[in-house]
């Protein structure tokens, strides 16, 4: 396995542009989002689209903007062959502008690597974010730091979450157990793996008027 993520890592080695990229969405993620009524999602970092056509299946209308030129090429066919139309495009999220308001904004273990990409990819969720709607984040936190593939990985941490998203409403903050994610590093032993969980809601216009 890799000590750590080597210099030249790109996001676009790990697809094939196929549908056998497919990966089944985080339960916790899905669990928590069909729990909302169904509008415009957009997932950010959407990968081979697992979680939009969950989504989709829920009554959601999906977006989704990836890194990863193959990882599009992936949902594209997987949506398609569903039947499911979706808005989806090749990006860094870290410099995208989106192109509308979203009732929900998700970013499941898709976040970049470096602190100040994360924080321009916050700035965006923020404006992304209709008001009243809500986001979902969850990614490998701080305690991960032992984990030798996380070396050279700013990691997640719940509080700066909470003053990245200053001014919403905060639904959940916590660290919780996650499963292994193994994208071909080998095997991790018997490590416990956790991620930061983040829920807040973006206040509707109503809340903030005087």
């Amino acid at each position: 396995m890799h000590d750590h993520l080597p210099d030249d890592f790109d996001w676009n080695d790990i697809y094939s542009g196929e549908e056998s990229d497919f990966m089944p969405p985080d339960p916790l993620v899905l669990e928590l989002a069909t729990q909302l009524p169904p509008g415009h999602v957009l997932d950010v970092g959407c990968g081979a689209g697992g979680l939009l056509a969950s989504l989709a299946d829920a009554g959601w209308v999906a977006h989704g903007v990836d890194v990863a030129p193959k990882a599009i090429e992936a949902a594209r066919k997987v949506l398609g062959r569903r039947g499911i139309r979706a808005e989806l495009e090749a990006a860094n999220a870290a410099t995208w502008t989106p192109p509308r308001t979203y009732e929900l904004v998700t970013n499941s273990f898709a976040l970049p690597i470096t602190r100040a990409e994360q924080v321009e990819v916050y700035r965006m969720i923020r404006e992304a974010v209709a008001p009243g709607g809500t986001v979902i984040l969850k990614d490998f936190d701080t305690g991960m730091a032992g984990i030798g593939a996380f070396g050279g990985v700013d990691l997640v941490d719940v509080e700066h979450l909470r003053s990245a998203f200053e001014g919403f409403e905060v639904l959940r903050a916590e660290v919780v157990p996650t499963a292994v994610h193994d994208h071909g590093q080998g095997s991790y032993g018997d490590a416990t793996w956790t991620a930061a969980l983040f829920v807040a809601r973006r206040p509707a216009a109503a809340d903030v008027r005087e």
